[in-house]
């Protein structure tokens, strides 16, 4: 039965969640002090809208009528204000188990429409600080100093523009928000204890930004704080295994010549098991450890495989004049999606197969020994 309290509270989910993300990337964006390229409220909302799911583009036109115009896109997802979000919606969405669906389709409109406007937002010129771009774009790959950009140009000669499209925010926003609701109808249908998982994820991340403060400051802390789902996955992937990928073309594709992808196993492996022990020790325990660590597989492996697909990083650079446009620079870094999945699933069910059998073991052997030791 659809309600207007129902209503009113997804819409207020929606509203919460996007303030959870404004929040987080204000805070990244003030220690990082990353204000100062563009203006702290653009620049936050910039990456809020990229969070959902946009890329921040941008274009530079030398000044002087110079009909020479560069242009580009970065697509990276920061991952830390994509889960403040979802875990502020999910929370308040799961306040109640009656009337989720209604909550739900009340925050899939209200979510996307804020999303929309936040991306909006983030659009103006930004103007570098003055500085001598000395040479230009000259020497790089052994190009020669490019027209307006050449020797002795001032960077402060360029007016350049940031903008996020916004359709792909509001693809963006409604696929993650149903996702949100998905997830929030299987805790429901399964009784999962989701309360005590979040408050132990946000204790080991408030834990995390402490000890990268500690170690190298506000800034460190700041990248943490936006980036610790990829520095999670990142971890994993590598020990588990997962092939990453560096791509690079166009006429300074030289400018990562000689950078190789991040080489799986090693000492991560150790880390990547300790985890997922760890991980499967919380979820075989109460019986059942093989429907549990098989239902543990699948989860870690539709994560993991998620979780590839958004890491991906991508820069794209061109120039245009007269009318042409020439690809300058195409690059990316990403993992295998699907060896993400395989790999964490049948890693995931062995590590719960093996917490599971550890478990059984110390149930027994304890008895045992303590009646020995009468």
């Amino acid at each position: 039965m659809v309600t207007k309290r129902d209503v009113g509270h997804g819409v207020t989910a929606a509203v919460a969640a996007l303030g959870a993300m404004a929040a987080t990337a204000a805070a990244g964006v003030l220690l990082l002090d990353a204000g100062r390229f563009g203006g702290f409220g653009r620049v936050t909302a910039a990456m809020v809208a990229v969070a959902v799911g946009g890329s921040a583009e941008f274009g530079a036109v030398p000044a002087g009528g110079t009909p020479v115009a560069v242009s580009g896109s970065v697509d990276v997802m920061p991952l830390g204000v994509a889960l403040a979000g979802a875990v502020a919606l999910g929370w308040l969405l799961l306040r109640h188990r009656d009337g989720l669906l209604v909550r739900g389709a009340a925050a899939a409109v209200a979510f996307p429409a804020g999303a929309m406007a936040v991306a909006m937002a983030a659009r103006g010129e930004v103007i570098p600080p003055g500085a001598a771009a000395a040479g230009g774009i000259s020497g790089v790959c052994g190009l020669p100093a490019i027209g307006p950009l050449g020797r002795g140009r001032s960077v402060d000669a360029l007016s350049v523009g940031v903008s996020v499209p916004v359709w792909p925010v509001l693809a963006g926003a409604v696929v993650g928000v149903l996702a949100v609701v998905g997830v929030c109808r299987l805790v429901v249908r399964f009784q999962i204890a989701a309360h005590r998982a979040l408050w132990t994820v946000g204790g080991l991340v408030a834990a995390c930004l402490l000890v990268a403060w500690a170690l190298g400051g506000p800034a460190v802390a700041g990248g943490v704080l936006l980036l610790l789902p990829h520095i999670v996955f990142g971890v994993l992937s590598l020990g588990l295994g997962v092939p990453w990928t560096v791509s690079s073309e166009g006429a300074l594709a030289c400018v990562l010549d000689g950078v190789a992808p991040p080489s799986p196993g090693g000492p991560l492996t150790w880390v990547a098991a300790a985890l997922l022990l760890v991980l499967g020790a919380l979820t075989v325990r109460g019986g059942r450890p093989l429907h549990r660590a098989a239902w543990l597989g699948a989860v870690v492996g539709v994560v993991l495989g998620g979780l590839a697909l958004l890491s991906r990083v991508s820069v794209r650079l061109g120039i245009g004049a007269f009318g042409f446009s020439v690809p300058v620079l195409d690059a990316g870094v990403a993992a295998n999606p699907l060896a993400a999945l395989a790999l964490g699933g049948a890693g995931a069910a062995a590590a719960g197969l093996l917490a599971g059998g550890l478990l059984r073991l110390a149930s027994v052997s304890w008895p045992a020994w303590r009646d020995r030791a009468r």
